[in-house]
C-alpha cells in the first residue's frame, strides 16, 4: 500500500475508484485544513503521478509527529472528528457533498 499527501484543493481531482477511500467524507484532514492523504495499491493513479509516495511506516511517522499538522491525541480524536464534520457540513467549500 502507498500513501500520498495532497492539498485539500486537489480533492476534486481524486478518482475514488482508484484509491482505498470511499469518498471525501472518509478523508482525514490536517489540523490546518490544508492537507489530506489517500492510499492505493498497485499502479499509481494518474492524478497522483509525480507526487511523493510514502510507505505505511513513513506516513505513520508523519501522522504521529507531535509537532506536525496531523497529530491529534487520543482524547482529542473523537472531539476533533466531530468538530471537523460540523465545520465541513457548514462550510462545504468544495461542494464535495
Amino acid at each position: 500500500m502507498k500513501y500520498v499527501i495532497i492539498g485539500t484543493d486537489e480533492v476534486e481531482n481524486v478518482d475514488f475508484d482508484q484509491v482505498m477511500e470511499d469518498s471525501v467524507q472518509t478523508l482525514r484532514i490536517s489540523e490546518d485544513g490544508n492537507f489530506t492523504f489517500v492510499k492505493f495499491k498497485g499502479e499509481t493513479p494518474s492524478f497522483l503521478e509525480g507526487k511523493t509516495q510514502y510507505t505505511k511506516q513513513e506516513i505513520m511517522a508523519i501522522l504521529e509527529d507531535p509537532s506536525g499538522v496531523w497529530f491529534v491525541t487520543e482524547a482529542e480524536e473523537n472531539t476533533w472528528q466531530d468538530e471537523a464534520r460540523i465545520v465541513l457540513s457548514k462550510l462545504n467549500p468544495f461542494n464535495w457533498f
